[in-house]
């Protein structure tokens, strides 16, 4: 048996599909690639695998992480190639190897935010310096929270007539989606209701700022 870990790269079209839809596409295309993935036992058995840091529908990604395990007992050479060659369009392996380090220690997401058609990077900067507090939900429920406490590094700018922010938030047990960026900056009257916006993770990284695999 042999834990893989590959990192693959979600665009259009395929980030309008859902979380169980993804799975469910990584599981066809490894059996369209012919690889020798470990299936569940029982009544229905299935490709056995976890996307580690789940996005959101919509969300574009120029990194993701998922793991399954092969019956054989290492890599094959040809792994990534037979795999992007039964992959649908949007979804493209750009790394594999072997899976050590614990999914726990995949600690931050560096996300770039596009606001489309507004310019506004110095009322934003202005209002990260003030408590900024949106409510949070979870499967624990709702609590208010300052989302200040959750970024750890962001960049702000203008480019062209859209607005551009590269933040590394907080992920792990109680990770901030980046649409609560987007909600406090629409409560303090930033951004208008409805401003279009584009959300891409750039990275998962550790407890250190270094990329995690």
């Amino acid at each position: 048996m042999y834990k893989v870990r590959i990192a693959f790269q979600k665009d259009e079209p395929a980030c309008y599909i859902s979380h169980l839809d993804l799975m469910k596409a990584l599981q066809r295309s490894l059996r369209r690639a012919g690889l020798p993935a470990r299936y569940s036992e029982g009544f229905n058995p299935h490709i056995v695998l976890s996307i580690l840091v789940p996005l959101s529908t919509g969300y574009r990604s120029r990194y993701e992480l998922c793991d399954f395990d092969l019956t054989c007992d290492g890599l094959p050479p040809d792994l990534v190639p037979r795999l992007n060659g039964a992959l649908p369009s949007g979804l493209t392996v750009i790394r594999a190897g072997q899976a050590v380090r614990p999914a726990a220690q995949a600690a931050l997401s560096d996300f770039e935010i596009i606001w489309h058609g507004v310019r506004c990077a110095d009322a934003m900067e202005s209002a990260l310096k003030n408590q900024l507090t949106v409510e949070k939900r979870s499967k624990r429920g709702s609590r208010q929270v300052d989302i200040r406490d959750y970024v750890r590094l962001y960049t702000l700018c203008e480019q062209g007539g859209d607005t551009v922010c590269r933040c590394v938030l907080k992920g792990g047990e109680d990770p901030l989606n980046p649409a609560y960026v987007t909600q406090a900056m629409i409560q303090e009257g930033i951004l208008p209701e409805g401003t279009p916006v584009t959300y891409t993770r750039c990275a998962i990284l550790d407890e250190n700022g270094k990329e995690f695999f």
